[in-house]
């Protein structure tokens, strides 16, 4: 069933067209091989230097797995249509993209385990690549949808490369991740609103979400906030958090927001512009995504040196409702933050993580009383000129 291919493989050949958004070339291995797909599963075998799957070069251990095939007493999970890869210990698939220098792209791409054992999937474009832990299942599908965010570096786009590798941590050889619908999207940080100081707060640029996807999108570990699959902001702990739509899910403004996941393991935060001493409102709209979330449903948020946790409880048949935080700025850039206070499942299968929904963030000035009674003494000065002027 594997196919074993040399680990040498020649450079690739191709000079690659600026891609579009959405997906790849054969980002869904849908497009049989030379010679159709083989029966039964697997790949077919090949020589050094030609690659066995449409649009994309390999190296290693490589499988093309379909739908319902068996390995021992297992089912093989593939995460939509009937085909995807399967990388065996450091094994890779590689795809040239040509990208537009100095631009952020974020990488959509589903991804399974295949065996009860510690498996990450390191994704690289060109020198940056992530490590994507997938330990941990974070739904009771099989797989999950994962996104990375990556900055063209090449000044004509060839030696912008994709490439999924298998990092080779399983004791069985045969395991591995397996991989399915690779998409790009380029991005754009939007402008950050007159009344706002939150980049993105609406959280409407994103990475790519392809329409019959249920499960939303995982945004891993990213400490880097100019180099984010989330336009504005980081994630700054140890696991994902969920990036949904309304197609899907119940989000309060909009077609995108953030569905916050495992407790303090999942943290959102941005570097908001204020001024020191300046006193501001941190308003925000919270609530339940509508996938079964078991209550309570509990958001911390963080502002300068003030949090407060915010318990959802809805009135009426409202789905959310709006927080307020107010702190004042000491410095010139102040963090703001949110994290689940729960670790909650769903109640329909009660292993899949789910949390509260975060949407339309907001940092504005308040006037404090002080600066109240300086504009209205300017406001009586002012009228006192006039009427002395009038008379």
């Amino acid at each position: 069933m594997l196919l074993f291919l040399l680990l040498l493989l020649s450079p690739l050949q191709w000079a690659s067209a600026v891609v579009e958004d959405g997906l790849l070339n054969n980002g869904d291995f849908e497009t049989a091989p030379p010679g159709g797909f083989p029966s039964g599963g697997g790949a077919n075998g090949v020589g050094e230097g030609v690659a066995t799957i449409p649009g994309w070069n390999i190296g290693g251990i490589v499988e093309l797995v379909e739908s319902g095939q068996k390995q021992g007493g297992m089912i093989l999970i593939v995460p939509q249509g009937k085909r995807a890869v399967r990388l065996g210990n450091e094994a890779e698939i590689r795809q040239g993209l040509g990208l537009e220098k100095d631009y952020t792209y974020a990488v959509t791409f589903s991804a399974a385990r295949t065996c009860a054992q510690l498996e990450s999937l390191n994704v690289s474009v060109g020198p940056a690549s992530q490590a994507v832990d997938l330990q941990t299942l974070y739904s009771v599908m099989g797989y999950d949808a994962y996104a990375g965010a990556f900055k063209a570096q090449s000044d004509d786009g060839e030696d912008d490369v994709l490439a999924f590798r298998n990092t080779g941590m399983e004791d069985d050889p045969t395991c591995g991740p397996i991989i399915d619908n690779v998409a790009i999207k380029k991005l754009f940080t939007p402008d950050k609103p007159q009344d706002n100081a939150v980049i993105n707060g609406d959280f409407e640029e994103g990475p790519w979400m392809f329409p019959n996807e249920t499960l939303g999108v995982l945004l891993p570990t990213n400490l880097d906030e100019e180099i984010s699959s989330l336009p504005g902001w980081i994630v700054e702990s140890n696991r994902a958090v969920r990036y949904i739509d309304s197609y899907h899910y119940d989000v309060p403004q909009g077609k995108r927001a953030i569905e916050l996941l495992s407790g303090k393991e999942g943290i959102i935060s941005q570097m908001v512009e204020t001024t020191p001493e300046k006193q501001y409102n941190l308003t925000f709209t919270f609530g339940a995504a509508g996938d079964s979330c078991q209550q309570p449903l509990a958001v911390m948020a963080f502002a300068g040196d003030q949090a407060q946790n915010f318990h959802y409880s809805p009135t009426g048949n409202a789905t959310n409702q709006v927080a307020n935080l107010t702190f004042t700025a000491r410095a010139e850039r102040t963090r703001i933050a949110f994290y689940s206070v729960y670790y909650n499942t769903r109640s329909d299968d009660r292993s899949s993580l789910c949390g509260p929904v975060v949407d339309e963030v907001r940092v504005w000035g308040t006037s404090s009383a002080a600066e109240m009674r300086a504009c209205f003494v300017g406001f009586l000065s002012m009228l006192l000129v006039v009427v002395m002027v009038l008379v």
